[in-house]
């Protein structure tokens, strides 16, 4: 009896083992030698000091294990300005005879490597901050500010919560059932100018243009952040400390 048993459990294996072959085509999926292999010659990321030239490592494509290099493309190069701080994009792509493509990217990091301040952390809104149309003040609501690389910087919020932590919600409970809030890059130059690289819209409020107008420094002897940020046609004066 217990041959019986073994010799079934046995069969049961081999038919369950039959029944999963792995045919990633009987699932709808496809192979990954379908696809073109691309890889990045050199890092991901890299940085690359403002005003010298910027020379791409590139990247090398493989299909089915032949080279394929010729056959990729690579776009944004054009797009980087080495005169001008700020974050770019290099993207290798291919597409094989069957029609499947793939692509890699590597970030670029236009900056100034002398900047050794670092802004990245969380700062507090101050009682002289207002929306300068109505005089409106607001308080203790708190700036996300992280550091990429040497002078460049990402920040959550032109607006400093007003809407997000002041007008609709409050500094211990933000509003985050809307996106009431315009982030975007800023550079930090060697004289502590504060700059607008890039913005994002308010897509709650129907905006796509961000921050218009931007005018900002840093004193490193009081470890303020002092500016005023245009936003929906509003201007925002705000005083940052940690």
């Amino acid at each position: 009896m217990k041959k019986i048993y073994y010799h079934l459990f046995s069969l049961l294996a081999i038919v369950a083992l039959a029944s999963c072959d792995g045919n990633l085509d009987s699932e709808g999926l496809t192979s990954v030698d379908d696809y073109p292999k691309i890889v990045l010659n050199g890092e991901k990321f890299t940085i690359s000091p403002i005003g010298e030239t910027y020379t791409d490592a590139g990247a090398s494509a493989t299909f089915v294990g032949q080279d394929y290099t010729s056959k990729m493309t690579t776009t944004g190069l054009d797009k980087i300005d080495i005169n001008t701080a700020g974050i770019y994009y290099v993207k290798y792509s291919a597409t094989g005879p069957n029609g499947y493509s793939w692509s890699e990217k590597r970030t670029v990091a236009v900056c100034d490597p002398t900047i050794t301040t670092d802004l990245g952390g969380t700062w507090k809104v101050q009682p002289a901050s207002s929306r300068t149309d109505n005089g409106e003040t607001f308080t203790n609501c708190t700036v996300k500010i992280v550091y990429l690389c040497p002078g460049v910087f990402t920040i959550d919020d032109y607006m400093a919560g007003f809407y997000q932590q002041h007008r609709y919600g409050s500094p211990g409970s933000p509003n985050t059932d809307y996106n009431l809030m315009s982030s975007g890059i800023l550079q930090l130059t060697s004289d502590n100018k504060l700059v607008k690289i890039s913005s994002s819209g308010v897509p709650s409020f129907g905006d796509t243009a961000g921050c218009t107008n931007f005018d900002g420094s840093y004193n490193p002897d009081t470890e303020t952040i002092t500016y005023d940020a245009k936003v929906l046609g509003y201007t925002f004066h705000v005083v940052l400390n940690k």
